[in-house]
């Protein structure tokens, strides 16, 4: 199995609705043919780099997936035939590209404890302090 990214602009005029439909019709495609979505990100309305189409803006959407064989082939014919799609790009990750994955989402993992476990410290100064003037009070 090999993880791929699949990067989709998708016209800015559509409704959220349509937005969504549109996401989770690749969900479904990646998702019967045996792939894995691992991250959906969806980037939000952002200006194109040029006009396509006379459109200036464009939706971006990007899928992070695990799938195997002829799966990006397929996502190809789907954003094809679908108008609301205006631009595409899916590519394969590198090995480079897959160490530095793991190394981010450690950080992340180990950025979010550190904040938990800040988080439960300042928890008991407040609760020592309350029990400080308590103490006072009495």
């Amino acid at each position: 199995m090999g993880t791929y990214e699949t990067i989709f602009i998708l016209d800015s005029l559509l409704t959220q609705e349509e937005i969504d439909k549109t996401v989770d019709r690749v969900k479904e495609i990646i998702e019967t043919n045996n792939g894995k979505v691992l991250m959906i990100d969806k980037w939000g309305k952002r200006r194109l780099a040029y006009e396509i189409e006379k459109k200036q803006y464009g939706y971006y959407v990007s899928i992070e997936f695990e799938a195997e064989g002829n799966l990006p082939q397929m996502l190809q014919t789907e954003y094809n035939f679908t108008d609301k799609v205006i631009r595409y790009l899916t590519y394969r990750y590198t090995k480079n590209k897959m160490k530095a994955r793991q190394r981010e989402i450690e950080i992340q993992k180990s950025t979010g404890a550190a904040l938990k476990i800040e988080a439960e410290n300042s928890d008991q100064k407040n609760e020592a302090e309350v029990q400080v003037k308590e103490a006072k009070n009495a």
